[in-house]
């Protein structure tokens, strides 16, 4: 047997409205009102926990510090560095030996541009706050720039001594992660827990920011795409600074918060969007907003209490007719009677305390759809327990039901094929979109912005009742 559930489709006809609504947006300029909060302009990056050893490199002018005494373990960062969980402090070694137990957490610190100088023609020496765009002369005369990045090439720092330069002339720390080496601007921080060592990448925001745009939209975009991109993510940072405190640091480098890809990540072209918007937040009532965004909306956006459960007055739902794309629409997903039963036992078990696992599935039903009648608020699953007794649970919000149904949204159709005793034996699910619909769809701003539209134009159409500052919003 085969039933289906029909979903309509997404209102037509929001073209003409947006080019209306356009045409009275006001973006002011300057700061915003003094009520605004005040935030820092760094961001500390948990990059790892409970690591029983982390190694790292040094690329540039860093010195290691003990922040516990404040004492400097190593004026210079040259050679591999590996710090060793022993028991609640950090043993040390530099190239292999070793240099001294810490109570720690123990610091890769970024020495100040400024501390660098170069000798130039007359013989006089000249502080730069940036090597790059420098000429040097070599053997037989030949000239290199610095800002190439050139190994091999070396310029002094305050003190007279020779530095290797790499990647610009600027400081970077490379961290092994996973087997590889992966590079961060910044500091590194080394703290020990009660089970391990954690990985802090400490840097400023904009920096931060130019590892994270390329990990959350495809670098290809039209500009003012990732111009909008970047004011979202800048705004949806300063909500989460402070969100792990306990742990020492801010926010995670992976989708729990934002994906931060570090210096290996970096692209022109996002590099370029994150300067063009610098500083840039969204605000509602003065204070910067959660502004949420998503890979492809699937053809409409929803207000938050329908994907999650607060209700946030800037994040309403919107038709969205331009987020159309090859890549996440008419998506498809079959799971067999057996394949269902295992997916369902085991996400039920992380929402539902007492939870009787199933044996079989009966029924799966859409029950209540979101305010754009598009996607399935409450899902309703009936099934059979190891001894044949009925259970019966309800799946609610949407963003909770593409979960247990590992789905890419929670927009979709179902197809469901029944055998003896009416149990399912198969389930087909076919539906649009990536991710939880909410706030700015990625897609869809790509597709704004290939009309012409700014970045102001995209953000004021996908969040409501917000204005755009700059500065932070301080």
């Amino acid at each position: 047997m085969t039933s289906g559930v029909v979903i309509k489709h997404c209102r037509p006809g929001l073209l003409v409205g947006m080019a209306i609504l356009l045409l009275v947006v006001f973006w002011p300029g300057g700061t915003a009102r003094g009520d605004v909060q005040v935030v820092p302009h760094t961001v500390r990056v948990g990059l790892a926990q409970n690591m029983p050893q982390v190694s790292f490199v040094l690329q540039g002018d860093y010195k290691l510090v003990n922040i516990h005494t404040g004492q400097v373990i190593a004026g210079d960062g040259e050679g591999r560095w590996t710090v060793e969980y022993a028991g609640g402090l950090c043993r040390v070694l530099r190239n292999g030996e070793h240099v001294g137990l810490y109570n720690g957490p123990i610091k890769a610190e970024s020495l100040d541009a400024a501390t660098r100088a170069v000798l130039s023609g007359d013989g006089t020496l000249i502080y730069k706050d940036s090597l790059a765009g420098l000429v040097v002369q070599g053997y037989g005369a030949s000239a290199a720039n610095l800002y190439d990045g050139k190994a091999g090439l070396y310029a002094l720092d305050a003190s007279g001594q020779a530095k290797q330069l790499s990647r610009g002339g600027l400081n970077i720390a490379a961290v092994e992660k996973g087997g590889q080496l992966k590079h961060y601007r910044g500091n590194i921080e080394i703290r020990p827990s009660e089970s391990g060592l954690t990985v802090i990448n400490e840097l400023p925001i904009e920096q931060y920011l130019y590892g994270v745009l390329p990990g959350e939209m495809p670098v290809s975009f039209p500009a003012e795409a990732l111009k909008a991109q970047a004011v979202a993510a800048r705004s949806y940072l300063i909500t989460q600074l402070g969100s792990y405190t306990s742990y020492g640091f801010d926010v995670l480098d992976n989708q729990s918060n934002q994906v931060y890809l570090g210096y290996d990540g970096e692209n022109p072209a996002t590099n370029l969007a994150v300067d063009a918007t610098s500083g840039m937040v969204l605000v509602h009532r003065g204070r910067p907003v959660a502004a949420f965004f998503h890979a492809s909306s699937g053809g409409c956006t929803e207000n938050s209490e329908d994907v999650w459960f607060d209700s946030l007055s800037y994040i309403r739902g919107q038709d969205d007719p331009l987020d159309y794309n090859i890549k996440h629409y008419d998506w498809s997903l079959s799971y067999s009677g057996d394949e269902l039963v295992a997916l369902v036992n085991r996400q039920l078990k992380k929402y539902i305390n007492e939870f009787t696992e199933l044996s079989a599935i009966t029924d799966l039903r859409a029950v209540e759809y979101t305010a754009s009648g598009q996607r399935v608020k409450k899902l309703l699953i009936e099934g059979l327990d190891a001894g044949g007794g009925l259970q019966v649970y309800t799946v609610a919000n949407a963003d909770r039901v593409r979960s247990v149904l590992g789905l890419n949204s929670a927009l979709f159709t179902m197809q469901k094929e029944t055998g003896a005793g009416d149990i399912i034996s198969r389930v087909t699910f076919t539906g649009n979109g990536l991710g939880h619909g909410l706030g700015m769809s990625q897609y869809g701003a790509a597709g704004w912005a290939s009309q012409g539209y700014s970045f102001q134009d995209i953000l004021q159409y996908y969040y409501t009742n917000v204005k755009l500052v700059e500065n932070y919003g301080a």
